[in-house]
């Protein structure tokens, strides 16, 4: 990992490439992280700010004029996040406002002394000044080297070696294992990466269907794909599908227009077949096909895959004559 690498990749997501990006994303993560951890005890609190900085900086990343100083200023947006959390959010025991645990431990060397199995970590954390503590917690989760953690916080290599030195000197061999352990178990990873690309990149939000007469086009989606109308005008309706308002579940537009005779299907050439744009999954096909023909719905015959028993799909028209399909296979690369 180089941290020179950073001013080529700042200026292509200046320009916005989002694989660019994500690679800084990656790059930068578990870092991110931690500096929230160090600011907020909750770990899911923490990772949702490190999500808002990434966001943050992604809309804000043209205002960046030195892509090298690209680490500080991430740092920098994180803390202001987690500060203007504890100001809004008032939690109960945010680290920065934790009283002296010496009630409870009197010392790092009690708590090792004691054996106990489960040890406090944030107990024995929070005995380290804020410094001390930010640079612990990236040392054990970041994965950065000393020198990547000097440019992270923008202070000299040998402040940041005589901060974990000091630090290793309090929690005491034994204690920096058992940390060391705890830690290693709540780096993010992949998911955390998806979930902030999903922020920043487009994805569908709605589907839109002309349809000639609205009322009775609601009517028969809510009885035959089971949507549900959150809005509507004279003209227009939006519906959510069975997933409702969720993440990565696009909405159904329905628009009066007399124009309806463009359908939504186009014709494979190599097999023959008309394909419906919106294909739904099912998971008992049969149940499904015999349900929307006592409808009255128009529907196609089954077609099961060879050498997939009892897997295929159908298609089907709705009031207009737009074709969908149903189907009870996934395919490579589907969600």
């Amino acid at each position: 990992m180089n941290i020179n690498d950073d001013r080529e990749l700042v200026s292509r997501a200046a320009r916005g490439d989002v694989e660019s990006y994500s690679m800084l994303v990656n790059k930068y993560s578990n870092a991110v992280y931690a500096t929230a951890l160090s600011v907020i005890r909750d770990y899911h609190i923490a990772e949702d700010l490190a999500q808002e900085a990434f966001v943050k900086a992604w809309f804000n990343i043209n205002v960046l004029e030195d892509g090298n100083k690209f680490g500080g200023w991430l740092f920098t947006i994180t803390k202001r996040l987690c500060l203007d959390w504890i100001k809004k959010d008032k939690p109960a025991e945010p680290i920065e406002l934790y009283h002296n645990l010496t009630n409870r431990v009197n010392n790092v060397e009690v708590i090792v002394d004691r054996r106990l199995i489960h040890v406090n970590v944030w107990d024995a954390i929070n005995q380290l000044d804020e410094p001390k503590r930010l640079v612990t917690i990236l040392y054990f989760i970041s994965g950065f080297s000393t020198k990547e953690i000097s440019n992270y916080l923008n202070v000299t290599v040998s402040a940041v070696e005589s901060r974990i030195r000091r630090s290793k000197e309090k929690l005491k061999k034994e204690l920096l294992a058992i940390m060391g352990e705890e830690f290693a178990t709540k780096k993010i990873g992949q998911q955390f990466h998806d979930d902030v690309l999903w922020r920043i990149v487009p994805r569908i939000a709605t589907i839109e269907i002309p349809v000639s007469n609205l009322r009775n086009s609601m009517e028969w989606y809510s009885k035959i794909l089971g949507t549900k109308v959150v809005h509507e005008t004279t003209e227009t309706a939006m519906l959510h599908l069975q997933g409702g308002n969720r993440i990565g579940v696009p909405t159904l537009y329905l628009v009066q227009t007399d124009d309806v005779e463009n359908k939504l299907s186009f014709l494979n050439t190599y097999t023959g077949i008309t394909h419906g744009i919106i294909d739904f999954f099912v998971p008992d096909l049969e149940k499904f096909h015999q349900y929307l023909t006592d409808q009255g719905v128009a529907v196609g015959p089954l077609n099961f895959n060879l050498g997939m028993k009892g897997k295929g799909g159908f298609g089907f028209k709705d009031l207009d004559g737009h074709s969908f399909s149903a189907c009870n296979v996934t395919h490579h690369g589907q969600v």
